[in-house]
């Protein structure tokens, strides 16, 4: 499970390319992408054998501050970063990588062979510990093996993700 700024579902790093096969229980989880009442750009996509799901988990940041026009209303990553996180940890071996249509060589994520689920928790101004709180439960509800959390902030106390992630070390996610 990946929680971050979303996810580029087209992105080679989790396309199938044939060679996953099915995960009893996995089936049937929310692939939420294609809200193009907000945003004409958000194309829809169905989720497949390495992209198992995605879930937008923006309950407070939507209800607090919205979305701006440019945003997507999904599980869309806006700005790039859950995408790059996710590929780092699990995208596909063997992806021709470019910048700007410039070749730059090949990538692969450190586990290539793994499965993705992606919580966007985060907005285009931050988040809220209690979505990203529920990203996480939502992650353990899933049956997710590892939790991916890339997502920083100033020293402070205990917070409602940190609390988050005791109940899901006691779940054995790591």
């Amino acid at each position: 499970g990946v929680i971050d700024t979303g996810i580029w579902p087209e992105h080679p790093s989790f396309a199938d390319d044939g060679s996953y096969a099915p995960l009893a229980g996995y089936a049937g989880l929310p692939c939420e992408f294609g809200n193009k009442a907000q945003n004409p750009n958000d194309e829809p996509f169905t989720c497949n054998n390495k992209l198992l799901g995605a879930r937008q988990m923006l309950d407070t940041y939507r209800t607090l501050i919205g979305a701006d026009a440019d945003e997507f209303d999904s599980a869309r990553d806006d700005d790039g970063h859950g995408t790059h996180t996710a590929s780092t940890a699990a995208g596909n071996g063997g992806v021709e990588a470019s910048i700007y249509g410039i070749l730059r060589g090949t990538i692969s994520g450190i586990a290539p062979r793994a499965r993705v689920i992606a919580y966007k928790g985060l907005g285009n101004m931050g988040g809220f510990t209690s979505d990203l709180a529920a990203a996480i439960d939502q992650a353990v509800a899933d049956g997710v093996d590892v939790i991916n959390y890339s997502i920083g902030g100033g020293a402070a106390g205990p917070g409602a993700d940190e609390i988050a992630f005791l109940f899901a070390a006691d779940a054995g996610v790591f």
